[in-house]
């Protein structure tokens, strides 16, 4: 769960913009006593479909789809990170286990998204939630 000011961050807009966009119903959220808390996997989807306004950079244009494109362009290693945080930043679903080639595809699906749930839950820690 992220608090408006986290999500804001996330989406490179103002915290007012992230309230403006909730009370739009364009962005999930729900109230914990006063504040509005969203959750991260509806941030990073909003960050994936809409894109700030500009140009794209090299690395933003790998991580929405340009996936097939040889990885010697620069920025693309920045861009996998990315692509993989908004894809692994919660447990894989069903179906994406049940679509796994192999048992060994399946094990990355689960190290990789491990991996970012230990980086959220350090997180969270260093900001005193736990």
């Amino acid at each position: 769960m992220l608090s408006v000011a986290e999500s804001a961050e996330r989406l490179g807009v103002s915290p007012a913009r992230v309230r403006a966009l909730i009370k739009a119903g364009q962005l999930p959220a729900c109230k914990s006593g006063r504040a509005w808390v969203l959750r991260e996997e509806d941030v990073l989807e909003r960050v994936a479909v809409h894109p700030r306004a500009g140009r794209p950079s090299a690395a933003s244009r790998f991580a929405r789809g340009s996936a097939h494109r040889e990885p010697t362009e620069a920025g693309a290693p920045h861009g996998l990170y990315r692509e993989c945080r908004a894809l692994f930043s919660h447990v894989p679903t069903a179906a994406m286990m049940a679509q796994a080639q192999s048992q060994e595809e399946a094990a990355f699906y689960m190290a990789v998204s491990d991996f970012f749930l230990q980086q959220r839950q350090a997180q969270l820690v260093k900001e005193g939630v736990f």
